[in-house]
């Protein structure tokens, strides 16, 4: 029998059951009281009396406290943290130890609470110099605009703030702005945003809620401008000394990209840059010069890309002679008459030409490209005339001198028959022996 008893599942539960409802109606009937406790934040009072003497504060630990109060067991669950109140005043600041007494109200349920105790019952403050420093804001922007365009000027209202707070924690800002995503853009933007606090190092900073400043959204216009790439055209004055040339420049900048409203770079197809110091007049050396092109950009544009200089290299290089061997059987004749045959004396001309080394190297006799002008010339001899036309940058300087003949080609013909027919003397004397 004991044994059905203990092993009656049913029976266990009925029991179970019964104690549960006998404890419940012994609750309800005596209703007995219950220690509670709640976390309950601790307001400050009385803050601008060390604001007026340039000191800030700090709660040392917890910045709540543990309200420990007696209520009746079924009023327990209708107590909030929201029914106390605990408060220092900072006109109770004990200035050697920094404690301050916490005070404790019921604000509500007062009629349910009994015998309410704070814990702890003294906070401590620690307090500091107060510091007030002007920021100048500065704009930091994320992503870039849409191809072919670029950012323009970037406004800010207001330009600058000031910040106040612990000596310590503002010494740690180093600077504060804003930043503003610029991705994709094509048009001017405007709008607000918050601000940003930076230490030495250009790391954003996180700040305490007792960094305080008279402004925390940021108006913003941004002018968005339309991108070009225009060619440099280096304007280069002056002569070189004699003897030498001027080889060309060489720019570490060929093109610079601009940007600026698109009415402004309508008209514009190149920069030209005439810098005093392009100048050559009397060089006989290459030099460098550095040139800025931010002088030579038209008003109302602007340089994208940082790139504001160029240097440029101007080639000054000394003339060389080469010496080139011409035959005359082999040059071009103009004006040439068939009637007549032109023999020359001597048959081989030497020709000077003035020039680049590396040009000269490369050159050979055909590249004189000279020519005979026969026009117009009469059987006899004179001084012949060569022309030529060489490449840029070379200059034929002499040509030595040669005599052109010309013979009647009939007069010629006759003579030789003559020539022919006439018995030579050994044939006479041979022919008188006979």
């Amino acid at each position: 029998m004991k044994e059905r008893i203990l092993n009656n599942f049913s029976l266990k539960l009925i029991s179970f059951l019964l104690a549960f409802f006998l404890w419940l109606l012994v609750v309800n009937v005596s209703n007995p009281m219950i220690t509670g406790t709640r976390e309950v934040p601790v307001e400050i009072e009385n803050e601008d009396i060390l604001e007026e003497s340039d000191l800030t504060y700090e709660i040392a630990g917890k910045s709540t406290v543990t309200v420990r109060y007696t209520v009746a067991t079924l009023d327990a669950y209708r107590i909030e943290p929201s029914d106390f109140r605990a408060y220092i005043d900072l006109a109770d600041l004990y200035d050697v130890t920094g404690a301050v007494p916490v005070n404790l109200e019921v604000v509500g349920h007062q009629d349910l609470i009994n015998s309410p105790q704070v814990n702890p019952g003294v906070v401590h403050v620690e307090t500091e110099e107060l510091q007030r420093k002007r920021f100048d804001l500065k704009v930091t922007t994320r992503g870039e605009p849409e191809e072919g365009y670029a950012l323009g000027e970037i406004t800010l209202d207001p330009e600058y703030l000031y910040i106040s707070g612990p000596v310590s924690q503002v010494g740690q800002i180093s600077s504060v702005g804003v930043e503003i995503d610029v991705t994709g853009v094509n048009a001017n933007m405007t709008g607000s945003t918050g601000l940003v606090f930076y230490d030495a190092n250009g790391n954003q900073l996180s700040v305490s809620d007792r960094i305080t400043y008279d402004v925390s959204q940021i108006g913003f216009e941004v002018e968005i401008l339309r991108v070009r790439s225009l060619p440099l055209d280096f304007q280069v004055t002056g002569t070189v000394a004699d003897g030498y040339v001027f080889a060309g420049l060489t720019s570490s900048v060929q093109s610079l990209t601009v940007a600026g409203l698109k009415t402004n770079l309508s008209n514009l197809s190149t920069i030209t840059v005439d810098d005093p110091l392009l100048n050559i007049q009397g060089a006989t050396q290459s030099r460098t010069v550095t040139i800025d092109l931010s002088e030579y950009v038209p008003e109302n544009v602007s340089i994208v890309g940082g790139i504001s200089e160029a240097e440029v290299t101007l080639d000054v290089e000394p003339l060389e002679t080469r010496t080139f061997e011409l035959s005359l059987e082999d040059v071009g004749q103009t004006g040439a008459n068939e009637d007549y045959a032109y023999s020359f004396s001597p048959e081989t001309v030497t020709v000077t030409v003035q020039g680049l080394g590396d040009d000269l190297d490369a050159m050979s006799e055909e590249d004189l490209n000279a020519v005979l002008d026969l026009t117009g010339m009469t059987a006899g001899t004179r001084q012949g005339q060569l022309d030529f036309q060489v490449a840029e940058g070379l200059r034929v300087v002499s040509v030595t001198a040669f005599e052109v003949t010309a013979a009647d080609r009939g007069s010629q013909t006759a003579a030789a028959e003559e020539t022919e027919e006439e018995p030579t003397e050994a044939d006479s004397e041979s022919t008188d022996h006979e």
